[in-house]
């Protein structure tokens, strides 16, 4: 599980008169989060002829990085003598959930995700649909998504073609007898930042069919995560390093 998130907020806590002599060093805080595998969850489960893998992302993928120019809060373009500012953003919208899944198929026979339901659930069990493949392409770029991360509103068209490669996972899906296929789940949660458990579930997903290729027996995955919360103290002296002084969990 990957947060598209923007850079945090540092809050400085400085003297009144901005590196006055004898202030001392000045404090900032940042508060971040981090995601772990909840205890029981390997990141792998399988049963049923199924072998379902979603790795905990500690990094954003490659294929999810575009190079784009920079554009001011008005929208105008950064030019350093006379050449454009470039950045990388992520081709996902900021605020959204981003997971890996690896479903391999050792079962007899093709399985389609036709009828499988997908969720994300918030830990107070809200449902989270994922997105399909049009809505993160919609979603993504977005001129106020684009300008979160600093990039022109022309940086769209990059973006658009940095996905049109990327799996995604959802109704379409099929696997094979004794394939593997990987892609990707997107998900646009109210606030990404709630610290408690949070689940990924796969239902409905078909294990076993009849002469008709009629689904007669389905299974459920399910991947838990801990969201946890902290803030960090930071000192800094004057043309000093910033050091961590003190780090705390906050709900």
């Amino acid at each position: 599980m990957f947060q598209i998130r923007r850079v945090p907020l540092v809050l400085a806590l400085a003297c009144t008169s901005l590196w006055a002599v004898g202030c001392g060093p000045t404090l900032s805080t940042q508060v971040r989060l981090e995601t772990a595998l909840a205890p029981g969850n390997t990141g792998t489960l399988s049963k049923d002829g199924l072998t379902i893998e979603v790795p905990n992302i500690t990094q954003m993928p490659e294929v999810f990085r575009v190079e784009v120019p920079v554009c001011d809060r008005n929208g105008n373009p950064v030019v350093d003598s006379g050449v454009a500012t470039m950045t990388t953003i992520t081709a996902l919208p900021i605020g959204g959930d981003l997971f890996q899944v690896k479903i391999s198929n050792q079962t007899d026979h093709v399985v389609r995700l036709t009828g499988a339901v997908i969720r994300l659930f918030d830990p107070a069990e809200n449902p989270i649909e994922p997105q399909s493949k049009e809505e993160v392409v919609a979603t993504a770029t977005r001129p106020s998504s684009l300008a979160q991360q600093g990039a022109c509103a022309t940086a769209a068209a990059k973006v658009t073609d940095a996905l049109t490669t990327v799996r995604f996972i959802g109704p379409n899906t099929e696997l094979l007898p004794g394939t593997t296929t990987t892609g990707y789940l997107s998900f646009m949660p109210p606030d990404n930042s709630v610290p408690g458990t949070w689940k990924l579930s796969l239902y409905e997903i078909p294990v076993k069919v009849d002469a008709a290729g009629a689904a007669v027996a389905k299974t459920r995955f399910d991947f838990a995560y801990v969201h946890k919360k902290f803030r960090d103290t930071y000192s800094q002296e004057l043309l000093g390093e910033r050091k961590l002084v003190s780090t705390k969990e906050v709900p």
